[in-house]
């Protein structure tokens, strides 16, 4: 028994390790496209519906997509109604998936992971790495399968267990908490129904059974989307709830009519791995199926349930904004620029925080460093929306100007944020997940820098606050200090590693990342004091 258990385990491991790896290479070959896919996404459901499949496809994980559909909207940058389609559509996703599993191509795990490793070594070109990358993941899904397979093939002359899936195929709401605990732990529905499938393979469990179990492991993928809420806004919320409606009431109906259900998948085929399969499609295309008609009247509705609440507000969205005030440009623009301001506040904690997080390894505030970005973005793009509704043809050049200045202010701020949020950040997180220690001189020479970016862009917010074209005279005359600091700290760090100082050695990626990123901050806060003086 000892050996059944640890087969299963480490076949289970085999598995999840698999769907890890395949969907890394997914994300690495496809990511970018995604993200493209995502932004310009239309507010037709079938599209939405279809964009959901793809999101899983790409993730490898109905419960990941979810999660990340949750996240977009705590940013602001999805709908509820839009994001309702798209949530129906992961789901959808997982059975690409598990149609693949109930193939016999497990013989073939072995070949399947040498093409993979080979691509993954051999490769001259960076996609087929990545591509080496995901059948390596494919293969070790499918060595775990048949490890898994192997493994409960002793079950089959062991009285109690079988005894215990008799009980438990005649206690079928059983079965489903079961299915759902299961799910719940390891984190993956599609790893359930693998062990479904295998356990199906030999024998050890009939339609009867897993029927129950896979509308339990629909209902366990719940749990991550759930705490991934925690602290949410509501809006991200209303994703939650939206999500455990519709698979409760998707399991709620299914559980009832099993019945018929088993009695429909057995004439679709008369294999019974094929059998589980299919009735999990039909489960979940029913479900999104049932639902999609009604996203945008759910969407109200939820609205109604969960309203907003003034922390929504506080944050993410414009606080000075008036539309009414669009037809008196001079109050437009006293508005923008109090809403610039709140961008500028959030830019100098970001630029601020970001030290400290490098000095202290302060994981915590890093991931508040990492929040404050997506403030940045959102009021980036109201204030844009807005000072774009400004009709250019009645305003006189003088205001026109005033238009594109503001906007290129914004700009400028965002993708100060953006090299925080995309750069400064993924090499403090690798400063601390490699525990590289920099040597003392590096140190004090990156904290010397930053110091005299963060002065700049100080003024420079102060200098556009106050309209003060002396401060912001200040700033451009720092800027060929600044560069030749930024190329003076290099030749300091390149002599550190000619001397053979092992600390510099190890850190010498980041630090002159570091340092690279610190002065591309400086010329965006001398962009802005150009602004400021006129000069654009």
């Amino acid at each position: 028994m000892f050996f059944v258990v640890m087969g299963l385990i480490g076949g289970l491991a085999l598995f999840l390790y698999g769907m890890q790896i395949t969907s890394e290479g997914l994300k690495s070959t496809f990511g970018n496209k995604l993200k493209q896919f995502l932004s310009t996404l239309s507010k037709n459901k079938l599209i939405a519906l279809f964009t959901g499949i793809i999101i899983t496809l790409t993730i490898q994980s109905s419960t990941a997509a979810s999660t990340l559909l949750v996240s977009l909207v705590n940013t602001g940058i999805m709908s509820l109604s839009q994001t309702l389609s798209i949530l129906l559509g992961t789901g959808v996703g997982t059975i690409v998936a598990n149609q693949i599993i109930a193939f016999k191509v497990s013989d073939y795990a072995f070949l399947i992971i040498v093409l993979g490793f080979g691509l993954k070594l051999l490769g001259k070109k960076r996609k087929q790495r990545f591509i080496g990358n995901i059948l390596l993941g494919i293969g070790f899904i499918f060595l775990g399968m048949k490890v898994m397979s192997e493994s409960v093939a002793p079950l089959k002359d062991h009285t109690l267990f079988k005894e215990t899936l008799t009980n438990l195929e005649h206690i079928p709401l059983l079965a489903l908490l079961s299915g759902m605990l299961f799910t719940s732990l390891i984190q993956s529905s599609t790893a359930t129904m693998g062990l479904t499938i295998s356990l199906a393979m030999q024998g050890l469990i009939s339609l009867n059974l897993a029927v129950p179990i896979i509308l339990g492991s629909r209902l366990g993928t719940c749990t991550t989307v759930f705490f991934a809420g925690i602290g949410a806004t509501r809006g991200a919320k209303r994703v939650i709830w939206a999500n455990l409606v519709f698979k409760l009431v998707g399991v709620i109906v299914f559980f009832f009519l099993a019945p018929s259900l088993i009695l429909l998948v057995q004439k679709t085929s008369t294999n019974l791995a094929r059998q589980i399969v299919n009735a999990h499609a039909i489960i979940v295309i029913s479900t999104a199926l049932i639902f999609l008609p009604f996203t945008g009247g759910f969407a109200k509705f939820l609205e109604k349930t969960i309203p907003k609440t003034e922390e929504v507000e506080s944050l993410q969205k414009p606080k000075f904004l008036d539309s009414g005030a669009l037809k008196t440009p001079e109050i437009a623009f006293y508005l923008a620029s109090k809403e610039i301001l709140r961008i500028s506040n959030a830019v100098e904690e970001m630029v601020l925080g970001i030290m400290q997080v490098f000095i202290d390894n302060d994981e915590r505030l890093l991931d508040k460093v990492s929040k404050k970005d997506m403030i940045v973005d959102n009021l980036s793009r109201e204030i844009t929306k807005y000072l774009t509704r400004i009709s250019f043809e009645t305003l006189s050049e003088e205001h026109s100007k005033e238009v594109f200045r503001l906007l290129y202010i914004v700009d400028d701020l965002e993708h100060i944020g953006d090299l925080i949020d995309k750069n400064l950040i993924p090499l403090v997180e690798k400063k601390i997940d490699h525990s590289l220690v920099f040597s003392e001189k590096g140190v004090e020479e990156i904290r010397n820098m930053h110091q005299e970016v963060y002065n700049n862009l100080r003024n420079t917010i102060g200098a556009f606050a106050l309209q003060d074209q002396r401060m912001a005279q200040k700033v451009l005359d720092q800027k060929k200090y600044i560069d030749s600091l930024e190329i003076n700290l290099r030749k300091t760090h390149i002599n550190r590693l000619n001397v053979g100082i092992e600390l510099s050695q190890k850190t010498s990626g980041v630090h002159l990342d570091l340092i690279n990123i610190l002065k591309r901050i400086n010329d965006h806060s001398f962009s802005i004091a150009r602004a400021v003086v006129g000069e654009i």
